[in-house]
């Protein structure tokens, strides 16, 4: 089976900014990504940068993996250094796939690159398995454009334009999902750095994808105007096994938007004290909706 490198873009020890923030969060995007490229049957490997002291560290990365595909996700802030890490992904001979909300936004620019062969825009897992499976069925020849013209949910280089594909339809039922693959990156350094820099450990979690609002400086948001959400047992399993796991303080929340629909935060309370999985939790943002039977959920949780 074809094999990838996910890739994401941000070295701690090059940002101050992020330095400061005493922030390190966990690239869950990627690491949902390849658990469900995993889950049918990939080679997955994670070269996460957090940690790195720079570059080279992704150059030995690619020696070690030696991946068919590397899957790189890019924000805006980190725009450069994944095209820093294309470039070192294409020397490798490795086929160079961007994502993540900065090229969905702007594929063009990132395929003016000439080291970026694909962009995936929006909702990723089910594309990049697609990309994956057409490398085993290319065999020594590698992906062609006639192997990509017709799959939905990219952008590629086309007789000098660039041509965006319409999205891939997106993951219905989120329980589908595997867990995020938390093992494939250095979880305990993450916890140690963020309980020296704040006094308490904490993980990442998602509950739901997409926002119905449709604001203009997210309308081009990767997981888009279709708002699904988890079950409410789904994710106090999750919950379960986090805190079985890695023993944590605190959750919080990167959902798209939050508290949507209160019936569900009653459930998921519920769901999480059947579960013994009570885990004090923050929203992404602070919560604009602040009612007081919410109040009392976020407090049994």
């Amino acid at each position: 089976m074809a094999s990838i490198l996910f890739a994401h873009p941000l070295f701690l020890a090059k940002n101050a900014e992020e330095q400061a923030s005493s922030s390190p969060y966990f690239p869950l995007g990627l690491l949902y990504l390849a658990g469900y490229v995993r889950e049918q049957g990939h080679e997955v490997a994670i070269f996460d940068g957090t940690f790195a002291p720079d570059e080279s560290a992704f150059v030995e990365s690619l020696a070690q993996h030696q991946p068919d595909l590397v899957g790189i996700s890019a924000l805006l802030p980190t725009r450069d250094t994944a095209i820093v890490l294309a470039r070192l992904a294409a020397d490798a001979g490795a086929t160079v796939v961007m994502g993540g909300p900065d090229p969905t936004l702007s594929p063009a620019m990132y395929l003016a690159d000439p080291a970026v062969d694909v962009v995936v825009h929006h909702e990723g897992e089910q594309t990049i398995t697609r990309l994956l499976d057409l490398i085993d069925s290319a065999g020594n020849d590698g992906l062609t454009l006639e192997d990509i013209r017709d799959e939905a949910g990219i952008a590629y280089r086309s007789g000098g334009a660039v041509a965006v594909n319409e999205p891939r339809e997106p993951i219905a039922d989120l329980d589908t999902l595997p867990l995020p693959a938390r093992d494939l990156i250095d979880m305990d350094r993450y916890l140690q750095t963020w309980e020296a820099d704040n006094g308490y450990s904490s993980l990442t979690i998602s509950t739901s994808r997409g926002c119905p609002y449709g604001c203009d400086w997210c309308k081009e948001a990767v997981h888009g105007t279709n708002f699904r959400q988890r079950s409410p047992e789904s994710v106090a399993a999750e919950m379960e096994h986090l805190k079985a796991t890695y023993n944590i303080d605190r959750l919080r929340m990167v959902d798209d938007v939050d508290a949507i629909d209160r019936d569900w935060l009653d459930e998921w309370a519920s769901a999480a004290e059947q579960a013994d999985a009570v885990i004090p939790f923050e929203a992404l943002n602070d919560l604009e909706r602040q009612d007081i039977p919410l109040l009392d959920v976020r407090d049994s949780l």
